[in-house]
């Protein structure tokens, strides 16, 4: 099988996660893409509880077959580093195809993560484009880019909207924004 890996904060998921994701998958032909709610993110913070986290993940993908949760960074504990999840995921699925999906923001920020040299001992990356996007990228046999719709919205901005009374629906999918409203999130 062809494996996507896409993980995050989700601090929260929006329809930019989902819609990019799901070019990414029918563009590759990915038999289906784990979402992995990062459990301690080393470079971010104030985010609300893991657990709300991975819930509003997993109310967000529950429509789609193509789409799983993954708890692998939770099962492990400790800091979310993208190569140790690699290595999980590596063991648990040995005769398949990984590929770590990441924008091209984190692409050309890959040198500051943990031992980036060794992420594709574990997977093909996959780097997405926003349209007409002009950078530089590693042509290499370990490298795939794809062109995605840019969708204008993003979690800070959905964060900030909630603080300031502004709607946020239809930027997140609607049982999202009912969890968030549930458990006032991000207020």
């Amino acid at each position: 099988m062809k494996i996507g890996v896409f993980g995050g904060a989700f601090n929260p998921i929006h329809i930019g996660h989902l819609v990019a994701i799901e070019e990414v998958r029918e563009k590759l032909k990915l038999d289906k893409v784990l979402f992995i709610p990062a459990f301690k993110p080393p470079h971010k913070n104030n985010l609300v509880s893991y657990k709300h986290r991975r819930n509003m993940v997993a109310l967000a993908i529950r429509n789609n077959n193509c789409f799983e949760l993954s708890e692998v960074e939770k099962e492990k504990g400790g800091i979310s580093w993208t190569i140790v999840t690699l290595k999980e995921l590596h063991k648990k699925y040995p005769k398949d195809k990984l590929y770590l999906i990441i924008g091209s923001d984190q692409y050309l920020v890959l040198n500051t993560w943990k031992e980036p040299e060794n992420l594709i001992r574990y997977a093909k990356l996959i780097v997405m484009l926003r349209p007409g996007s002009k950078c530089n990228f590693d042509k290499s046999k370990f490298v795939i880019t794809v062109e995605i719709t840019q969708v204008d919205v993003a979690s800070k901005e959905i964060r900030g909207r909630i603080k300031q009374r502004k709607s946020i629906r239809y930027k997140v999918v609607e049982e999202v924004h009912k969890y968030i409203k549930k458990n006032k999130l991000y207020t």
